[in-house]
């Protein structure tokens, strides 16, 4: 999430790690700590990496979930708890 969204918010930090991108590169990033709503209702706290690209989400939120998606334009997705 971009520094100007986590300061606004008033996120606080959380620690400085190294996370593996996509690419298999390994970069720093300053984590801080989140509370979103998911799907079902539920509050869940997440770490949210620093990075002045456009907000994206990582699988981790999933964890406890079942995904299916229909790779289309306009395919459905489902999520359901496992």
């Amino acid at each position: 999430m971009p520094s100007e969204i986590i300061v606004r918010l008033g996120l606080p930090w959380r620690t400085s790690n190294i996370a593996t991108l996509g690419d298999g590169s390994k970069t720093l990033f300053d984590f801080y700590t989140g509370t979103v709503v998911i799907w079902d209702g539920q509050y869940r706290t997440i770490d949210i990496a620093e990075s002045e690209t456009e907000p994206l989400l990582g699988l981790g939120i999933l964890r406890g979930y079942r995904l299916q998606v229909d790779n289309v334009e306009g395919g459905i997705v489902k999520i359901e708890a496992l």
